[in-house]
């Protein structure tokens, strides 16, 4: 391989996710590497990085389900808006299910809406127009959507940095008991 005691495994997305998730690198020169510490202070370390890839990892999965969740909530909130939109010069009642619990709804007629209730969270529901309540429903909805799309890069991006750990722990390990049990530096490198 190459001089080099580390190199990047691949190149970094983006600077935002830098920010968010530390880099990890392989060890090209395990003995370089090992330089000054032991093979178990230097496995260790790398295990105590892949812990942390690891919950990281978890925690976008987590973030990832939320926003997949999100989306159609709020795509099925921007039709009905549009419907009403749509339905607000004619003549016509327009039949709307109503959410009042998990799993219980109530059919209602409306006629000539001209704003709806949106949930912001918290238990905090404010009344808009309802074009003001398309464009906020659409802007979200943009963001969810951008947001899942980040989500996915940064996990892939975790999932490299989880694998470049193992590999990295593994052949820490491998030249510890190469080392232990004399086997000569070239030998060693038709072994790995």
């Amino acid at each position: 391989m190459a001089d080099s005691e580390i190199s990047d495994p691949a190149p970094p997305a983006s600077e935002e996710e830098l920010i968010r998730i530390p880099n990890a690198q392989f060890i090209s020169d395990v003995g370089a590497f090992l330089a000054g510490r032991t093979a178990d202070e230097a496995i260790k370390e790398l295990d105590e990085n892949y812990r942390n890839y690891k919950l990281i990892e978890q925690q976008l999965r987590q973030d990832r389900l939320r926003l997949m969740t999100k989306v159609p909530d709020i795509a099925k909130a921007l039709s009905a808006v549009e419907l009403l939109i749509q339905k607000q010069g004619a003549d016509e009642k327009v039949t709307l299910d109503f959410g009042l619990s998990q799993q219980v709804y109530a059919k209602a007629k409306v006629k000539d809406v001209t704003s709806v209730g949106l949930w912001l969270g918290a238990d905090v529901m404010l009344d808009y127009p309802l074009e003001e309540a398309k464009q906020l429903l659409s802007t979200n909805l943009e963001n969810a959507q951008k947001s899942l799309e980040k989500n996915g890069k940064e996990l892939a991006v975790m999932k490299d940095f989880t694998t470049t750990t193992e590999v990295s722990i593994a052949r820490v390990y491998n030249h510890d008991i190469t080392r232990k049990r004399g086997i000569k530096p070239a030998e060693r490198e038709e072994v790995d």
